[in-house]
């Protein structure tokens, strides 16, 4: 611990203020996820306009994202994440009070803007301004940071109605009006994550610098075209998990009250699921060493499986809560090693824009599967969503693993992260 606490002492002061910004503004988002359902439910909306809200929500960052490489090379990644967040937090603020479904659907457009940069631009910043021997740790505490924001804005999502009720008898435990005031709550506490943007010094000053973005004089053809090919899989691959995620994130606390949980224990269950994913996720970059990025990045996204697989057989609370926690920790150590892989694996003029093409991949993927899982669980309830999940979890896994498992950068040792430690010695001329 002491040093891992070393190692963080020695990040950049632009980097701690971006952990500290993303902290506070993940907050914000961990409310909105855990409540904004819910108030919709309470506006008598069901589970067919909620995969309609998230499918504008997504279509919009999607759309967003496909832009974000140039947007980023154009602007900078201070000036973008600081626009996409003001932008993210005065939609928060508008679906908080409208209640008019065109209106909620028009808003969620412009939230799904904001919400392209608040997550997509993460890891652009982190490689940008993080030193290369530091990006694992950074990315790996930001994505536990993240999830503990989320631990708070559970916690703050499961006591505020509750609290408020029981404070103003007026308002009744479960009505709009108390979430709609724990909406506000969590918008408020995700916009003091401005602070820490304009305090920042170097990364709010300057762009990045413009030797990045072109391919150097003379590069083979063969590397443009691999290079090239890496994206493309790469985005696909985000594609598919997004088509088995769309199909459960968005619904997943309504259907943990389906099984008779009140407000306050989805409260529970999301916010414990954040606080495991937050402290296992610091263990990312160990397991990557340990195994290699490529073989961790494999099992993390596996290890949901066999949970899902048992939830449809077996949908009971505790089965769920286990399920939900599996999927928290798997994300929350899964991204920051695939990204940082991918960081290694393309050239750096191609970094920023195959995560802003992965994100709109994802995005749509999402946008589809949660729309297409809202009519699905209306009609036939929720296993059919859960088999989803399963089925391009394990496509997704597997065209990782097909196509990087024979990847010359990764067959010649030149990566040696990628692999298991002892394969990792060898590549490099040492001895098991």
């Amino acid at each position: 611990m002491r040093t891992y606490l070393h190692h963080v002492r020695g990040f950049g002061r632009d980097i701690k203020l971006f952990l500290l910004y993303s902290f506070l503004a993940n907050i914000g988002f961990g409310v909105s996820q855990l409540i904004f359902n819910l108030y919709l439910y309470a506006l008598n909306l069901r589970e067919d306009f909620i995969g309609a809200f998230n499918a504008v929500q997504t279509l919009s960052m999607a759309g967003t994202a496909m832009a974000l490489g140039f947007l980023l090379n154009r602007f900078g990644t201070w000036r973008c994440i600081t626009g996409g967040v003001c932008i993210f937090l005065a939609a928060s603020f508008s679906l908080a009070l409208a209640e008019w479904p065109p209106l909620l659907l028009v808003l969620a457009g412009f939230s799904g803007v904001g919400l392209a940069f608040l997550f997509t631009a993460t890891m652009p910043f982190i490689i940008e301004w993080a030193k290369p021997e530091q990006r694992p740790e950074v990315a790996a505490l930001s994505f536990s940071l993240i999830s503990l924001a989320a631990t708070l804005g559970a916690l703050i999502g499961g006591f505020v109605p509750a609290w408020l009720s029981a404070a103003v008898p007026a308002i009744e435990r479960g009505s709009p009006e108390a979430f709609r005031a724990t909406l506000i709550a969590g918008t408020l506490v995700g916009t003091f994550g401005l602070l820490p943007l304009f305090s920042m010094g170097d990364a709010r000053a300057r762009r990045r610098a413009a030797e990045h973005l072109a391919a150097p004089a003379g590069e083979p053809a063969a590397i443009r075209r691999r290079a090239k090919t890496d994206k493309i899989v790469f985005v696909l691959i985000g594609g598919l998990m997004s088509l088995g995620a769309g199909m459960v994130m968005p619904f997943y606390n309504v259907f943990l009250t389906t099984l008779g949980a009140s407000a306050r224990q989805v409260g529970y269950v999301y916010a414990l699921g954040g606080l495991s994913a937050a402290v296992i996720g610091l263990m990312a970059p160990a397991v990557a060493r340990r195994m290699g990025s490529l073989r961790a990045v494999v099992m993390l996204r596996l290890v949901v499986v066999p949970f899902y697989a048992l939830l449809i057989v077996w949908p009971v609370y505790g089965v769920a809560v286990l399920a939900h926690l599996a999927r928290q920790t798997s994300i929350s150590m899964a991204w920051p090693i695939d990204s940082t892989f991918i960081a290694e694996v393309l050239p750096a003029r191609d970094r920023a824009s195959v995560f802003g093409w992965r994100s709109a991949a994802w995005n749509l993927g999402f946008s589809a599967a949660s729309f297409t899982g809202g009519i699905v669980i209306v009609r036939s309830g929720y296993a059919w969503t859960f088999v989803s999940l399963i089925v391009f979890s394990t496509l997704a896994a597997s065209s990782f693993i097909t196509y990087f498992g024979r990847h010359p950068l990764i067959r010649s040792g030149d990566i040696p992260s990628a692999l298991p430690r002892p394969s990792r010695r060898k590549a490099v001329g040492g001895t098991p």
